[in-house]
């Protein structure tokens, strides 16, 4: 039972770094953030190059500063550098007080394509103590489109593969699926220490399918959860609001803009 216990603590928080992979939250069930309706004749133009996107400014050295609070892990911040563009994708570097990750994305004609996990995950995986080596693989569907219509609806999914040590040294597998459901769901302003900024408002709906396994004990987890996310045009992330129950353990995480800077 104290092995099935530790698996199943393990198994939540493999899911609960995973929801910060691309920017992209998602929550348990639980009772959803309020929505609006579209707004009528809202759309988000875009230049035409493949890593031009309107929610989404691709520049060299462009950076962003965020807080996270409410999560398991306790409060922390982190900064997004695009520290390398190319014609066809970028890399974003994400450092935190005591390491630092980087992100491949894809730059494609339909919008941009993020291929590993990222965004806070890595930040929620030092606090717990943890190391981590996740792999992703099978990626499909687009994490920003190119253009953004009233809306619109999309899909985003990947396989995922890696393994967790704890301090002691004890591995923990896990092996499995995510996919992605976004909407646009209109626009609204929002304030941030960064500013107060007009932004389209994203709501996604996220499956899991995953199998961790300890010790040689397997346990499936699969759940749907949901998130909001404000994009400012021009800008990029400026809030998220993820909501879970992970372990019996429930959470509102929120992460909101800092600072930013596009060259």
């Amino acid at each position: 039972m104290q092995l099935k216990n530790k698996l199943a603590a393990l198994t939540a928080l493999i899911i609960s770094v995973s929801l910060a992979s691309c920017n992209i939250g998602v929550a348990a069930p639980a009772t959803p953030p309020a929505v609006t309706a579209p707004t009528p004749n809202q759309v988000i133009p875009n230049t035409g190059a493949p890593c031009d996107n309107p929610l989404y400014p691709v520049r060299q050295n462009a950076a962003w500063t965020y807080s996270n609070t409410g999560g398991q892990s306790g409060p922390f911040t982190y900064t997004d550098t695009i520290t390398n563009v190319r014609a066809d994708g970028f890399t974003l570097t994400s450092q935190f007080s005591n390491l630092t990750r980087t992100q491949e994305w894809l730059c494609k004609p339909e919008g941009l394509q993020s291929l590993q996990l990222g965004g806070g995950t890595a930040a929620v995986i030092a606090t717990q103590g943890l190391t981590a080596n996740f792999t992703t693989s099978d990626v499909t569907g687009i994490t920003l489109p190119a253009n953004i219509t009233p809306g619109l609806q999309w899909t985003y999914g990947l396989n995922m593969q890696g393994t967790m040590a704890t301090p002691s040294d004890q591995n923990a597998e896990a092996n499995g699926s995510v996919s992605v459901v976004m909407q646009e769901m209109g626009t609204e302003s929002i304030t941030v220490p960064a500013g107060t900024f007009n932004a389209a408002k994203i709501q996604a709906t996220s499956t899991f399918d995953i199998m961790a396994s300890f010790q040689g004990v397997g346990i499936p987890v699969k759940f749907t959860g949901m998130s909001i996310l404000w994009y400012a045009p021009g800008v990029g992330l400026v809030k998220s609001v993820d909501n879970g129950d992970f372990g019996g353990s429930t959470f509102s995480a929120t992460t909101e803009l800092q600072s930013y800077n596009i060259p």
